[in-house]
């Protein structure tokens, strides 16, 4: 094999070679080429180290969706409404179908799957079009997973959307807030200023929630401007916390424009975990906020073909697994396990929902506690039902997480045939319902 850098039809170049290393031997080298310092994949500490981690062990698919600019608003716009998402006046898939005299005279064009792919449309009658054709089209050919691994990325269609051109009435850049959230709650921001100053360095301010500046910096200097509490914090917070419920890290950025507010983008990899703290306490400060799972603090993962599902437990809740026990392709009933991390619990139901008195020794029910079920039992059961045709007996197991489902497990023998049940009678009621094969 010949390595060259550069372009060649029949030599390899260092981004080919580099697309077959695998994630995490690239972010090995890739973070300590940036840092300085080895990655600890076994028991990672500081936010830095924790965000690698992420990129290749939490690979939930709707990340996808809310990475991608142009779907992320209709995913935002279903949790918490049409009014905080700036308008989209088109998509495409390519420069040259857009037609500009369709456009209104100021606007913005952005790459859906890219960070950077931008051009600020402020006088449409001065813009220069190859100069922008050529942006947008360079933007459309990179995939930004392979120089960072960020892994929501990697099947983002490239498409270009136009967005309306938004101005603050008071004259300055745009207000932009950017919220750290750890397990769906928020513990700090950062307000970014000058970042279209031609004069000036960008600089980045950091506040914790009572909007108490915090001692560090990180990637760009502090600026020496007294920023004011803004009057939508509180709002802010609360829709930034309904975006990010059953997340274990995601940073939400919004804008407040003229007293309204609008949503920006959500970032899983806060300058992709490359940008170190000053002082370095601060790396590991915000790591302690991210919790990961049971072999290092919390959760558990479900690997399938294409993804890596990280069922992570939010404060002292776990996630609720629903367990349909099934023959001959028919639904019977219904086991929901609970507290499984603090005093294991499961109570049983009917087909239509309601609480049976069965219940077993390791895990007894707790009758008095209200389960809600989930909004896709009936779609549960009939998936169940489909998986078990012919099957004598089959308990399939599902996870509802942010409203969609995910395989857990069949089980053929359940409990292998050696439970206990609290009331003897049900066991042989189950068993009549258990019809075996006179050969």
């Amino acid at each position: 094999m010949i390595l060259k850098i550069g372009r060649s039809r029949n030599k390899m170049d260092i981004g080919t070679l580099l697309k077959w290393m695998p994630d995490r031997l690239f972010l090995t080298l890739k973070y300590f080429a940036k840092t300085g310092k080895w990655m600890h994949w076994n028991r990672p500490t500081s936010f830095n180290e924790k965000i690698q981690w992420l990129k290749v062990y939490d690979r939930n698919p709707e990340y996808t969706l809310m990475v991608d600019k142009y779907e992320a608003k209709k995913y935002v716009a279903a949790r918490i409404g049409e009014e905080y998402i700036i308008p989209t006046l088109g998509v495409w898939d390519s420069f040259d179908e857009i037609d500009f005299d369709k456009l209104p005279k100021q606007f913005v064009l952005k790459c859906t799957h890219d960070s950077g792919g931008l051009v600020i449309v402020k006088d449409k009658d001065q813009l220069d079009l190859l100069s922008a054709k050529a942006k947008i089209e360079k933007c459309l050919k990179r995939n930004y997973f392979w120089g960072t691994r960020e892994w929501p990325y990697k099947n983002v269609q490239p498409r270009i959307i136009a967005e309306k051109y938004m101005v603050d009435e008071s004259g300055y850049e745009l207000k932009d807030y950017k919220l750290f959230t750890f397990n769906g709650f928020v513990k700090a921001l950062y307000i970014a200023t000058d970042r279209q100053s031609k004069e000036a360095e960008m600089k980045w301010n950091f506040y914790d929630m009572n909007f108490e500046k915090l001692p560090f910096w990180n990637a760009h200097p502090n600026s020496d401007l007294e920023m004011k509490r803004p009057e939508s914090l509180s709002k802010m917070r609360e829709l930034v916390e309904k975006l990010s419920k059953g997340i274990p890290h995601v940073r939400v950025d919004f804008y407040d424009i003229n007293g309204q507010i609008y949503f920006g983008e959500m970032t899983f990899y806060h300058n992709s975990g490359f940008s170190a703290f000053h002082p370095e306490e601060w790396d590991y400060k915000f790591g302690e906020w991210i919790k990961l799972p049971d072999s290092i603090g919390g959760g558990y993962l479900i690997a399938n073909k294409g993804y890596i599902l990280w069922i992570h437990e939010g404060e002292l809740h776990d996630i609720m697994d629903y367990k349909f026990f099934c023959l001959n392709g028919v639904c019977k009933c219904m086991k929901v396990d609970f507290d499984r991390f603090i005093e294991h619990r499961a109570n049983y139901y009917d087909i239509q929902g309601n609480l049976l008195d069965l219940g077993e020794t390791i895990c007894p029910p707790d009758p008095q506690r209200a389960i809600v079920l989930p909004k896709s039992k009936e779609q549960m059961m009939k998936l169940a039902e489909k998986l078990s045709i012919n099957i004598p007996l089959l308990r399939v197991d599902f996870y509802e997480v942010n409203g969609k489902i995910f395989f857990g497990e069949l089980t053929f023998f359940p409990a292998s045939g050696f439970g206990s049940f609290i009331k003897d009678e049900w066991d042989y009621r189950l068993g009549s319902w258990l019809m075996l094969s006179d050969k």
